[in-house]
């Protein structure tokens, strides 16, 4: 037997979210009309975790978990769409490096850029690295 339970992507909770900001229903109703328990409605329309960096995030993903440097991440990403911008090589070296420099000047006396966090930074991100010719 199937289950019931069915996880949503984050372009079909995009897709939901702006259904529903077009319509003119509660949002008891529009979870009904929807076939959406009405929890699970009012927890995506809480979360409405990629709507905004909708560039960035992967659509295809069932979550987004947080980093627990969230100021470190951002000054990472932010310095590394820079220096895309100006066509600088970018190494999984200088990442470490880069992203040590930020958390010092935050005061994040707690982080370590090991090969995991820079993993799941990429992941996070939805970043690759290439060899450039």
């Amino acid at each position: 037997m199937a289950s019931k339970r069915k996880n949503l992507s984050f372009a079909e909770k995009n897709e939901l979210i702006e259904k529903f900001q077009n319509s003119n229903l509660s949002k008891a109703a529009f979870a009904k009309a929807n076939s959406i328990p009405r929890t699970t409605f009012n927890n995506i329309l809480a979360a409405r975790l990629c709507s905004s960096n909708a560039q960035i995030c992967d659509q295809e993903r069932k979550r987004q978990r947080l980093s627990p440097y969230e100021n470190v991440d951002k000054a990472l990403l932010s310095w590394m769409k820079y220096a895309r911008s100006q066509n600088a090589p970018i190494s999984w070296n200088v990442l470490k490096e880069k992203s040590l420099e930020f958390a010092n000047e935050l005061g994040e006396s707690s982080f370590v850029a090991s090969n995991g966090w820079l993993q799941r930074f990429n992941s996070r991100h939805n970043l690759s690295f290439k060899k450039l010719c």
